[in-house]
């Protein structure tokens, strides 16, 4: 199977083309043409590497035409909620522009199957768009909207996958990777007989599902083989960790104590989802949390080592 991965130089996109050529596919992936290729790691796992502009038109026809992939597994786009705020005009342009590009290219290839990923922060079926939480989850609902109406009009073999949120090393941008940067630099300052900064949880009551991007990047390789086209499938561990246990996690596996600054004013907690529709199709999560933080903090360790 010859696989087009979007977003391969990201988070998800690297573990991810690593996963598929492990398990035998071709992985071309496309990085963005907009990010200097100087100092750019080259994409484990990748047989070609190509840069394109996935917000223009043509740049992402004429990028299918040239590969004619069997799959792509759609990752590109801005993930940060923070930023969504300030530029909520750049979120809808990567998240939802881009997808109904490369399905509009994917158009021509009739056998061709798009595994598009969304998010669980986007507002759930039947829910008031207007009303959404964030510029990010209002452009991530739209990208998924397209991506299935894509399928009813044209019957296109689309996949819909929804993970939570991703942990593990890398380079997240997610919560956890935030506190794995500060937790590696804590380290170093004590090393260096520094004072160590604190961490700001927002509060230890709020509650997330937490899953390894490894277990996330299984998923991506059953369903581009076994899914569905049509079906949103939910990505999930089962388990929903409070943000305390997320810091008793990093405390564990930390080598200096971490000092923190807990809040009371955190957020809602969102609903869990069922995986029933991926769990069927023969997948599992296998990471356990505690591995994923240890991997997380040992990744930023490392990479702090190799840039000082």
């Amino acid at each position: 199977m010859r696989v087009l991965v979007t977003g391969a130089a990201g988070f998800s996109g690297r573990h991810a083309s690593e996963r598929l050529a492990q398990e035998g596919m071709e992985i071309t992936a496309v990085v963005s043409s907009r990010v200097p290729a100087a100092g750019r790691r080259p994409v484990s796992g990748a047989a070609v590497e190509l840069a394109c502009d996935l917000t223009d038109r043509e740049s992402v026809r004429s990028l299918l035409d040239r590969v004619r992939p069997d799959a792509v597994l759609h990752l590109a786009g801005r993930n940060a909620v923070d930023e969504s705020w300030r530029t909520p005009d750049l979120a809808l342009t990567s998240n939802l522009l881009s997808t109904v590009y490369v399905l509009e290219a994917a158009r021509a290839l009739p056998d061709c199957r798009t595994l598009v990923i969304g998010s669980m922060l986007s507002p759930r079926q039947n829910e008031d768009l207007a009303r959404s939480l964030h510029p990010y989850g209002f452009s991530k609902a739209l990208q998924v909207t397209a991506a299935l109406a894509w399928h009813h009009w044209y019957g296109q073999q689309v996949i819909v996958a929804e993970p939570c949120n991703l942990i593990g090393p890398g380079g997240s941008a997610g919560i956890c990777g935030k506190i794995a940067r500060w937790a590696a630099a804590c380290e170093r300052d004590a090393e260096s007989g520094r004072e160590p900064a604190s961490f700001r949880l927002s509060s230890l009551e709020e509650r997330r599902d937490f899953l390894d991007v490894r277990d996330a990047a299984a998923a991506y390789a059953k369903l581009l083989r076994t899914g569905e086209p049509g079906v949103r499938y939910a990505l999930e561990s089962g388990t929903l960790r409070s943000l305390g246990e997320v810091k008793a996690a990093f405390d564990r596996a930390s080598r200096v104590p971490l000092r923190w600054e807990i809040g009371t004013a955190g957020g809602p907690s969102p609903q869990a989802r069922h995986a029933d529709a991926i769990r069927a199709l023969g997948w599992q999560p296998s990471v356990p949390f505690g591995r994923s933080i240890g991997d997380t903090l040992q990744f930023e360790r490392e990479r702090a080592e190799e840039s000082a």
